[in-house]
């Protein structure tokens, strides 16, 4: 293809799915080092994105802020915010646009974008219909791929080789001095290991059960084997703090933070132990050995993308699966503490960075 002056990318959320294609829009810049590379996103995602050497610019859709003053009724000061973000998005040609999301919501703004060429997922990996409206399709053999494989797809169909290996985050001195700070001020002796027992909001049927967490805990506090964090986020902190009351001074509650910071206390993890969720693709990130628990998602689509990680899972019949009123949560209930302290004491701890 002829070198494009422009790129837009199209991944509007969620941690997890932007994280795991960072190595495509990585690719896209070694491919194209010349263009002018932006990223369409949305929500807290795009704090870290902002940071990052391989994209140019960042642009913001305020998706939050639109659905609550439409909700409120507070149409004029909807239409102010939608009018500026469209200035924002309009305010250049892109000679390609990139649609690494495939849902409606991400095709209606690419229309709105201006754009030369749009690209997006054929049928095997589209949602809501999205196939039907790029004007250039990237095929799939084999829905059941990772997802960054998946997005590797879209990467080599413009021509780009894979992206180097495991290459970590930037973030800002700020982050790294914050967190410096709390394991300092907390007393947080290496190795630290990372515990995460929390999903997404609307993911609580991924979670392994809380009481098992403490048991988990308990064993690595009785073998000292490290320092246990606790991890939480938006909406997580009075859980996490009854967790911390399970195990008494076996665990401290790691401090509130953006994604940058939290970012910066996983670099300074010896492993991380946690479920399904954008964390563990973080941590992964970050290049900690990460122990990760799968229930009900598909571990082949969504594991980490790292060859320093572990998965624990049952082979049940009925999963994956994405029943979120499961009764009986067989795939998760059948892990029992043992199982993962076992798994736990194999793991090579990455010394302290």
């Amino acid at each position: 293809m002829a070198q494009p002056d422009s790129i837009l990318v199209i991944r509007l959320s969620s941690l997890g799915d932007v994280l795991m294609s960072v190595p495509a829009v990585r690719a896209l810049r070694r491919r194209f080092p010349g263009a002018h590379i932006s990223w369409l996103a949305e929500g807290s995602v795009t704090g870290i994105l902002a940071h990052q050497d391989f994209i140019d610019e960042v642009i913001f859709f305020p998706r939050a802020a639109l659905t609550k003053h439409l909700r409120s009724g507070h149409l004029a000061t909807e239409a102010y915010i939608l009018r500026d973000f469209l200035k924002d998005l309009r305010k250049r040609e892109y000679d390609c646009i990139l649609d690494l999301h495939g849902i409606a919501k991400s095709v209606a703004l690419m229309k709105l974008a201006r754009g030369k060429r749009r690209i997006g997922f054929g049928k095997t990996f589209a949602k809501d219909m999205s196939h039907l409206f790029y004007g250039e399709r990237v095929e799939g053999t084999e829905k059941r791929i990772h997802k960054v494989e998946r997005n590797m797809l879209a990467a080599r169909y413009l021509g780009c080789a894979d992206p180097p290996g495991n290459v970590p985050l930037l973030v800002h001195d700020s982050a790294r001095t914050y967190i410096d700070d709390f394991l300092r001020s907390r007393d947080v002796a290496s190795p630290v290991i990372a515990v995460n027992p929390f999903a997404s909001r609307d993911s609580a049927f991924k979670r392994w059960p809380l009481e098992r967490y403490a048991d988990l805990i308990g064993m690595i506090r009785r073998e000292r084997m490290g320092s246990v964090v606790i991890i939480w986020g938006p909406g997580e902190r009075e859980e996490a703090q009854r967790l911390a009351a399970m195990v008494g001074d076996g665990a401290r509650l790691a401090c509130q933070t953006d994604i940058a910071q939290l970012y910066a206390l996983l670099a300074q993890s010896a492993v991380y132990i946690g479920g399904d969720t954008g964390t563990t693709h973080l941590a992964s990130a970050a290049g900690v050995p990460v122990l990760c628990l799968f229930g009900p998602t598909d571990f082949i689509v969504n594991r980490p993308y790292s060859k320093n990680s572990v998965i624990i899972r049952k082979d049940v019949s009925c999963s994956p699966c994405k029943k979120k009123d499961c009764r009986t949560r067989e795939c998760l209930m059948t892990i029992s503490p043992d199982e993962v302290f076992a798994a736990l004491r194999k793991m090579p701890f990455r010394k302290e960075a």
